[in-house]
């Protein structure tokens, strides 16, 4: 055994797909049991197991789940970025009559989900190859829960992070939903979107997810929040039923302002 974890580990990457759009180049790169997304460098957009494929490889993406506290049975859902699907196709699996929305400016980034990451073709799955920021103020749906995961080849774009995109987000949510967004700590404005967010929406909280600079950020323009021991009830409760320790990461959770 020790053997085989030895030679494993000698096993260098390699690049198995690659294809340049609009001078980004989206790769999908293969090591040790594991498939990441990259866009030309060698910052991860997104992670799948080979081994086990529900598994949820980059904590972070863990850590927007815990967006279900707020809406435990949501009923529709809108994505803005796809990466390789990691979100999309746990809420696929987990709950059977969910339909998600998902924006995605990168048509090789669709691509790259469908052959390489397991993203399924379904009817409850709309996939839109658009310009988030230009489309968003057209979509006439209201959703339980919007994840923001946007991000270009060194950070999210001007676009995604201006004030006037968050306000047409909330406009895009129902009465007590929820934006859920992942934002960076290590590109030096996340105080200033923090400020943006909390200008933005009457409730937020924030949980951070590694220490490597990935925090989750939670908005709503419910006027008061539950109690925490209903949080406490909830997270006992998505435990059990999707297997992610929602529990421990409500201990990192904490209301921002």
């Amino acid at each position: 055994m020790k053997l085989f974890e030895i030679l494993n580990r000698s096993r260098p990457e390699r690049l198995i797909w690659e294809k340049d759009i609009s001078g980004v180049k989206v790769q999908v790169w293969e090591k040790e049991g594991r498939r990441e997304l990259r866009f030309g460098n060698h910052i991860m957009q997104s992670v799948i197991s080979t081994v086990k494929p529900d598994y949820l490889v980059l904590p972070y993406t863990q850590f927007m789940l815990l967006g279900l506290l707020f809406c435990p049975e949501p009923k529709n859902v809108l994505h803005l970025g796809l990466g390789g699907g990691s979100l999309v196709r746990w809420l696929h699996r987990e709950f059977p009559v969910l339909q998600q929305t998902i924006i995605e400016i990168n048509s090789g980034v669709i691509e790259a989900a469908h052959r390489h990451f397991d993203l399924p073709v379904d009817q409850r799955l709309n996939i839109l190859h658009a310009d988030a920021s230009e489309i968003i103020t057209s979509l006439t749906e209201k959703y339980d829960l919007i994840f923001l995961d946007a991000f270009g080849d060194y950070g999210a774009s001007e676009e995604v992070k201006r004030v006037e995109f968050l306000r047409n987000l909330r406009c895009c949510l129902n009465s007590t939903g929820w934006l859920v967004g992942n934002l960076w700590t290590v590109t030096g404005d996340y105080e200033q979107r923090r400020e943006q967010w909390g200008s933005t929406f009457n409730q937020l909280l924030e949980a951070r997810a590694n220490r490597k600079g990935n925090v989750i950020l939670y908005g709503s323009q419910l006027s008061q929040l539950p109690e925490k021991q209903q949080f406490e009830a909830t997270a006992k409760i998505l435990q059990k039923s999707h297997r992610l320790d929602f529990k421990k990461m409500l201990c990192e959770l904490n209301k921002v302002f």
